[in-house]
């Protein structure tokens, strides 16, 4: 028997496991035969999609900058590929993938296709050189040009959707909906007791200034010289060519001089999430809504992060962390001084981050959020 065919297409192929696996499943349970799309090969993740009967093509995709030539290439091999497979279902995530995954489905007539934004990183930041604000014209027009027939799409908080509405990035017959984030998978992710001797603070991210790593670093500085058994732990890759990324040789001397614990990349953050006591983001990146905060949600966390998009939802009032404002290493300070102080706090706190996972942020409440608005 036909099975009718559901493509999800990301930028990054370890993330169509890492973050999409339940969506795929999820497809797979309505009856699709699902195919993946991404860039580049990753035989770990490769021989997963496999396992689970998720059919992969590579897609030559830049996963940064836009070249016109790779990028033209890129269209024309999807527009090739959907006239091919003629999927009844299309999804995408992160910019290029949104871009030209819904520019090439404009054939597919009888196609659902939703972009799902994820987030929209300096695009959604203000320009402060000519190279950010070129690029920012430039995916401003392709947004313009590949959503100008578009039925779905999702955003992950209300500043997002706020912003393509401010810059006329949609139709306005396009069908809108705000998704709890990617959600979280409350099986993989379990929950643990808190870490409270000695209290440990971990902030997982990519280790740019965007991601309030400096704030970090520097509010750690301070509270090591009246609670020098407190740690530290940083985990996260640099970003090589990125202006904005830490030195790894800075991160290696802070480490020894016993400031942070350095952890580098971890492919699998849970042990680390499992042993720490609070989880820390001090983000002013234009967030979608972080995993690492739903992952740490889930197991039982609590929160410190920033009152920026994407981050500021992760927060109940004060139930379950606390909310402070961007750049402000004086109010990381005092909100780390309050749970070192109130070590009590962690546990109670940390209950209300895993009833938020549940109840708000359990990846099997928002795939069936996504399937109904799409009438799936």
């Amino acid at each position: 028997m036909h099975k009718p065919t559901a493509i999800v297409f990301g930028s990054y192929l370890p993330s169509v496991i890492n973050f999409r696996k339940p969506l795929l499943t999820a497809l797979q349970g309505k009856g699709y035969k699902v195919i993946a799309l991404a860039p580049g090969n990753d035989e770990a993740t490769e021989k997963i999609l496999a396992e689970l009967g998720v059919d992969f093509i590579q897609v030559p995709l830049g996963r940064t900058g836009f070249n016109p030539l790779k990028d033209y290439a890129t269209l024309q091999f999807l527009k090739k590929l959907f006239k091919e497979l003629q999927p009844e279902v299309v999804i995408t995530y992160t910019i290029k993938p949104n871009i030209y995954g819904s520019w090439a489905a404009k054939g597919l007539k009888k196609a659902k296709v939703l972009a799902w934004i994820t987030g929209l990183g300096y695009v959604g930041m203000e320009a402060d050189t000519f190279k950010r604000k070129l690029v920012r014209s430039v995916i401003f027009r392709l947004y313009k040009k590949a959503f100008s027939t578009l039925p779905f799409i999702a955003f992950q908080n209300p500043d997002d959707q706020q912003f393509f509405k401010e810059h006329q990035l949609l139709q306005a017959d396009t069908a809108q909906t705000i998704t709890a984030g990617s959600g979280v998978d409350l099986a993989h992710y379990p929950k643990a007791e808190p870490q409270l001797n000695p209290i440990k603070f971990l902030l997982i991210a990519r280790l740019i200034g965007a991601k309030g790593v400096n704030e970090y670093i520097a509010a750690a500085k301070n509270i090591k010289q009246k609670y020098p058994e407190v740690k530290f732990q940083l985990i996260g890759m640099t970003d090589e060519g990125n202006p904005d990324s830490l030195e790894e040789t800075e991160l290696k001397e802070l480490h020894k001089a016993g400031i942070i614990d350095y952890l580098g990349f971890q492919s699998d953050v849970r042990k680390y999430l499992a042993d720490c006591s609070v989880f820390v983001l001090p983000s002013y990146y234009r967030e979608g809504t972080p995993r690492t905060i739903l992952e740490s949600l889930a197991m039982g966390k609590p929160i410190i992060t920033t009152d920026n998009p994407g981050c500021r939802e992760t927060i109940d009032g004060d139930k379950n962390g606390y909310l402070i404002p961007v750049k402000d290493t004086n109010a990381l300070g005092k909100a780390m001084q309050s749970f070192i102080e109130n070590p009590a706090s962690i546990k109670e706190k940390g209950e209300e981050s895993y009833r938020l996972a549940t109840e708000k942020y359990d990846v099997n409440i928002v795939n069936e959020h996504l399937f109904s608005f799409m009438g799936i």
